[in-house]
């Protein structure tokens, strides 16, 4: 007797659709997912789900109650329906998933706010709620009863877990107001340190020491934190520092400020201030208000700014108060300083004839040393500007300073380095004009600042010492030439434009 299925002329047709249409469908998506292979990964996910999951159990269920004529009441049409469902529903969910991750990508758009966590928990809920439907309408399972009995279970385990869900509710709540996210600096109690991970439950920081420190949401929720990355990376950072209230206030200012400008990590915009805080204790209260864009930098910005902050105040003749300083100074002599290699002008004339810098006798260095000072500069601190006049004829007197020029690119080139008895600023001293020359501080150095006027009188008065110096111009000048020629370029300063403005130091000897 023949089967029931073969007397049905429809399955015919299905039978000969399905030949036809599923070779032909997993050729087109087999293309697809070649041409965008390695492009986009969402999309090949989304294709690779429809033709090996969803496609053919499709095509395997049609097969079933189409042409072989299977009841869906029959155990295998019920396990391929529900692999159907199940695939399809999670092709709907990769759908999704691409359309948004599409418009995420777009910072401006509204779903590139909304924190991961909470498309995770909409997902699961989604796919729990299809799973419940095949079950259900399928399976033929009564859902009832098994709520009710959810229900029970989720209040016991709700109360077990009752800080554990605090966490993740709290969690939800941080991530969906966007306070902080990776890479953020934040400062809750004492505690300061950058973000490194948020997930549902905490938290982790990595603090200045470099530990790991895991806040759960719950407390982060309840508590104050300062989020110092945000609404800029711009922070501003208050440093007090206490002068002897003897010294005049704009003494000081003008001092924390050249350490401020000399200070690498400080910014230029907004520019940094100092503020005269309080008068007291014998000492003025002075706060420098100082702008940097990287947090991870807070220790050595204080250490680099008040490393050059002393030597700015020793430049500048301000000194730092401490408490019983008579019986300090009475007790000093005592202590054992270490190594002190500070020169004072008085001894400027023998350290310049040790050095051997100039071949002049001790009267002609007095008259050149006249009225000049000494001072201190730390590592990395500049003392001459490019494009500014120099304060004088700088004779290094101990350690070691940097030269660098800028072509006309604003290329940097270095230009070697200066060493105890060298002089820097030679050209711009005799020509009264612009340094073409940075120069900074390579160790901790002092340097001699000679004053123009008394250059000039010893040159007039000693000409093979004008001679000389004539011919460290010319070397200086003929580097400096070199630099621009290479850069070529013909909107800036020629090399000619250069040389036409070298002084001759037989002009300067002819004036009165």
């Amino acid at each position: 007797m023949m089967p029931e299925w073969l007397g049905n002329e429809t399955w015919l047709a299905w039978g000969i659709g399905l030949l036809i249409g599923f070779p032909f469908l997993m050729i087109l998506f087999g293309e697809m997912l070649y041409r965008i292979e390695g492009r986009n990964n969402n999309r090949r996910s989304f294709l690779f789900n429809a033709q090996y999951f969803v496609l053919p159990s499709l095509v395997l269920y049609l097969l079933m109650t189409q042409v072989m004529g299977l009841t869906h009441e029959h155990i295998i049409i019920k396990i391929i329906a529900s692999i159907f469902w199940v695939s399809f529903l999670y092709l709907v969910v990769s759908s999704f998933n691409l359309f948004w991750q599409t418009r995420a990508n777009n910072e401006d758009s509204w779903q590139s706010r909304v924190p991961t966590l909470v498309l995770n928990i909409a997902r699961l809920f989604f796919i729990l709620l299809g799973v419940a439907l095949v079950v259900s309408t399928i399976w033929e399972v009564d859902l009832g009863q098994m709520l009710a009995a959810l229900g029970v279970g989720s209040i016991v385990l709700g109360l077990a877990l009752q800080d554990t869900l605090g966490s993740l509710f709290a969690g939800i709540t941080l991530i969906s107001a966007r306070q902080f996210q990776v890479g953020d600096w934040l400062k809750t109690g004492d505690v300061t340190g950058q973000v490194t991970s948020i997930n549902w439950h905490s938290v982790t920081l990595k603090t200045f020491e470099d530990d790991s420190l895991v806040i759960p949401n719950s407390m982060l929720a309840g508590e104050t934190f300062h989020n110092l990355s945000r609404p800029s990376r711009v922070h501003m950072e208050r440093i007090t520092i206490q002068f002897c209230e003897d010294h005049p206030p704009n003494q000081v200012r003008n001092a924390l400020l050249e350490a401020a400008h000399n200070t690498p990590s400080v910014l230029k915009e907004p520019p940094p201030k100092v503020l005269l805080k309080q008068l007291a204790d014998d000492a003025g209260h002075y706060e420098a208000q100082l702008y940097f864009n990287d947090y991870a930098n807070y220790d050595t910005l204080y250490d680099d700014y008040l490393t050059r902050a002393w030597y700015a105040a020793n430049r500048h003749g301000v000194v730092f108060p401490f408490e019983d300083h008579l019986l300090f100074q009475a007790r000093a002599a005592e202590m054992d300083q270490g190594k002190d290699d500070t020169i004072d002008e008085a001894q400027l004339v023998d350290t310049l004839i040790e050095l051997d810098t100039f071949s002049l006798s001790k009267q002609e260095l007095e008259t050149l040393t006249e009225n000049a000072t000494i001072q201190r500069f730390g590592i990395g601190e500049q003392f001459i500007h490019i494009h500014q006049e120099t304060k004088g004829l700088y004779v290094v007197l101990t350690g070691k300073a940097r030269k660098t020029t800028t072509d006309l690119h604003e290329n940097k080139h270095n230009m070697g380095s200066a060493y105890p008895g060298d002089l820097i600023g030679l050209v711009s001293v005799i020509r009264h004009d612009e340094s073409m020359l940075n120069v900074y501080a390579e160790q901790d150095t002092q340097l001699a600042i000679l004053q123009s006027d008394a250059v000039k009188s010893v040159l007039k008065s000693n000409h093979q010492f004008a001679l000389t110096l004539e011919q460290g111009i010319e070397t200086r000048l003929k580097s400096l030439r070199a630099i621009q020629h290479k850069s070529q370029h013909k909107q800036a300063i020629s090399a000619t434009e250069i040389d036409n403005k070298v002084v001759s130091l037989k002009d300067i000897l002819r004036q009165k």
